[in-house]
């Protein structure tokens, strides 16, 4: 018998939330068709915006990486082109780094 109420007691809280739910989606003020286009515009604008932005750091890291791979091809060995590109990292780092304070390496 307890189940049997428990049941019933439900169906009018089921039907109370939908109602409710009506009830606030009647509150709402819904945008016009001329704003709802002009947001979607600007969304397709900055989003065509970043695509070529991304485009354009694409085709330029692609060219960085075929000029790495065209150096490294020309070199005899793989020793010594990662000795190289090592000793040119380690150059850049130092010509950046020569005037910051160090800070000490925790491990």
């Amino acid at each position: 018998m307890a189940n049997n109420n428990a049941a019933q007691g439900e169906k009018p809280k089921k039907r109370g939330r939908v109602k409710e739910t009506f009830a606030e989606l009647k509150k709402v003020t819904w945008p016009t068709f001329g704003k709802t286009m002009k947001q979607t515009g600007a969304v397709l604008v900055v989003t065509l915006f970043f695509f070529v932005i991304l485009l354009v750091m694409d085709y330029l890291l692609g060219l960085a990486h075929g000029k790495l791979i065209e150096e490294l091809n020309k070199m005899p060995d793989a020793a010594s082109a990662v000795s190289q590109i090592a000793a040119g990292f380690k150059n850049t780092a130092n010509a950046l780094f020569s005037g910051a304070p160090t800070v000490p390496l925790i491990i």
